[in-house]
């Protein structure tokens, strides 16, 4: 087994997913636990409802995030992967420079948008009335100014993963948030009491993250860059680079739409004490998918290479090597969860225990998105964006049309329920639509496959 091992990283794609995967992974690994950690602080201050309005007020501050920047983020990463590759780093800088003058431009208006509607979302999305909705309206009010930086934050982040800077990318991208807001909590503590120190905290620490994230972004820019003053510069048109993006954006929105829908739904039908119990419960069951996540991180710059060569059978073993290592990994963690969700849940304290059937429920369907491989990458980065997007629209509505006939019935097992149909759908579609296209399966199957 050994041996087998030593021979395996003697291959340089797998090598690279593992060395590199293992550090995304670790610190995937302490980003659960930070934000573990700060959902069990503000859970404890602030009760079930802080923590269901606190949850509430970001997922609408993702949302206009998620227009504002039209998916010019992940498009980044398909063209700063090849541009670095070709050494083509004076294009990057022009490429960096269109996509920021153009984000800014929208998330001024998605600010706009947000503060003079903030009354209106909220009520939307609360079903309490009276001091918990104006506690909801002034946490979407605060948020609406801070849309720049987090958009200026997902960009730079996905700039350092398009430059394969994994490391940097893993500890922005899931440890660094739930890490500045923790210290923002307990210090901003120390000086006020206030029913908003949660968004007051998170908010200071998205101001901090985007600062940092763009000083490593071009730390590591201009260490790694060699300019050639011979350099051809590829200047994508704009309107090339939006007919790419948009179904970009499409696609996350509609990812964004399956992963938060539940929530939302839940706080408009339930309330926000049923979105706290129901996050937890969400929250725990992604740590089924951190492996699949941290592989991820460095697949897609990966596949991007491999397509950009035209190499198809480079791309299948960067899929299959990238899917045993998920395998492996994924089932112990999912057992774990599945054996003692009791234990997990009761952390929070007895009031999260309705959650247990709940996270049961949702451990199933990450488990499906885990062994499906980095499928849903691996189509955005080959030119597949449009597959990607309707695969994601179908899979949405299914989510969408469950939440609404079972969450009046069974609550939040039933918001559990459409999760779990919903990803299945979304991510079994994507596999038959990669192996109809290139050929291979991304998912492996212990002793059979190769």
């Amino acid at each position: 087994m050994k041996e087998k091992f030593l021979k395996a990283l003697e291959d340089k794609d797998f090598s690279e997913l593992f060395k590199k995967g293992g550090i995304s992974l670790f610190l995937r690994i302490g980003g659960q636990v930070m934000g573990f950690l700060m959902s069990f602080v503000v859970a404890h201050y602030f009760g079930a409802k802080g923590l269901g309005n606190y949850v509430l007020a970001i997922v609408v501050l993702r949302i206009f995030t998620l227009v504002s920047k039209l998916g010019l983020d992940t498009f980044s990463i398909r063209f700063m992967a090849s541009f670095a590759k070709q050494g083509k780093w004076k294009s990057i800088q022009l490429f960096r420079k269109k996509i920021i003058t153009i984000v800014s431009i929208t998330s001024l208006i998605s600010s706009l948008v947000m503060f003079i509607f903030s009354f209106e979302i909220a009520n939307l999305v609360n079903t309490d009335k009276g001091k918990e909705l104006e506690l909801l309206v002034g946490y979407i009010e605060l948020s609406s100014f801070f849309i720049l930086p987090m958009v200026f934050f997902m960009l730079h982040y996905q700039s350092l993963r398009g430059l394969k800077r994994i490391a940097e990318f893993s500890f922005f991208y899931r440890m660094s948030q739930a890490t500045f807001s923790i210290a923002g909590l307990f210090l901003i503590s120390q000086f006020i009491q206030s029913d908003k120190i949660p968004i007051y905290a998170y908010l200071t620490s998205l101001c901090t993250v985007s600062l940092l994230s763009y000083v490593s972004y071009y730390y590591w820019f201009n260490k790694k860059c060699n300019f050639d003053s011979s350099e051809e510069i590829e200047d994508l048109p704009l309107k090339k680079m939006l007919k790419i993006s948009l179904p970009l954006m499409f696609a996350q929105s509609v990812q964004f739409i399956m992963a938060w829908t539940d929530k939302l739904m839940l706080g408009n039908m339930l309330g926000p004490e049923s979105v706290a119990i129901y996050g937890v419960a969400f929250r725990f069951s992604m740590g089924v998918s951190i492996t699949l996540m941290a592989i991820n991180s460095i697949a897609s710059p990966k596949f991007a290479e491999k397509f950009s060569n035209n190499d198809i059978p480079g791309m299948g073993k960067v899929a299959l090597q990238s899917a045993k290592l998920i395998f492996w990994t994924t089932i112990p963690l999912a057992s774990i969860l599945l054996i003692f969700p009791k234990f997990f849940m009761g952390i929070y304290g007895s009031e999260f225990l309705i959650g247990v059937e709940v996270l049961r429920w949702l451990i199933i369907g990450r488990v499906v998105n885990a062994l499906s491989g980095s499928v849903g990458n691996l189509m955005q980065m080959t030119g597949q964006q449009n597959n990607y997007m309707k695969i994601l629209i179908a899979g949405s509505i299914i989510n969408v049309t469950l939440n609404y006939i079972l969450i009046p019935i069974y609550g939040i097992k039933g918001a559990a329920f459409a999760s779990v149909c919903s990803l299945s759908f979304w991510n079994l579609t994507m596999v038959y639509m990669v192996k109809k296209k290139f050929g291979f399966l991304t998912i492996y199957i212990p002793f059979i496959s190769k």
